[in-house]
């Protein structure tokens, strides 16, 4: 019985932890491959436009249910954001059709939504999706997180602040 509530115990502190991490470092930081992609609108868009600030690079798919999930709380990070040292880029994995238009109406995001089409974007590792890497202002990668997220703004803010001193949100 002692090794069952032993194994209990270390099984949900194991999880709450994995929890409490929203990202995990990526040591040494890695040369981000930059890209240039259309928005839905047909406009071209490069990382390299964002260079300065910090950036979310999140690949997700209409389709794929733990993107839903996350979404809202994607949102509302950006809108706590100070969009001149942060933005979050959202890079839809396929075609961009009707559903993919919907999903983000239906969830009013106003962060840039780019797309690539054929899903052949060289030098990202996206082992599933949602996928989501923090670029430093230097175009470094310094956090990742595979699978869905509760975005939290203060763990955020946390995250960078332990990266370097610029502020993500001017005010809480």
């Amino acid at each position: 019985m002692k090794k069952i509530l032993c194994y209990f115990l270390l099984l949900s502190s194991s999880v709450v932890s994995a929890q409490e991490s929203l990202m995990t470092a990526v040591t040494p930081s890695q040369k981000v491959n930059d890209f240039t992609l259309a928005t839905p609108d047909g406009q071209m868009m490069s990382l390299s436009d964002y260079r300065g600030k910090y950036v979310l690079v999140n690949f997700w798919a209409h389709w794929c249910s733990p993107c839903i999930k996350e979404f809202p709380d994607m949102q509302k990070l950006y809108d706590q954001a100070d969009k001149d040292n942060f933005e979050i880029i959202g890079i839809h994995a396929g075609d961009f059709n009707d559903q993919a238009a919907e999903f983000v109406r239906h969830f009013n995001i106003s962060f840039p939504i780019v797309v690539d089409a054929d899903t052949s974007l060289k030098g990202w590792d996206v082992p599933a999706l949602p996928m989501t890497y923090l670029i430093n202002p230097q175009g470094e990668i310094v956090f990742k997180a595979l699978g869905p997220r509760e975005w939290n703004y203060e763990q955020l803010q946390s995250l960078i602040s332990s990266s370097a001193a610029i502020p993500l949100a001017t005010t809480q």
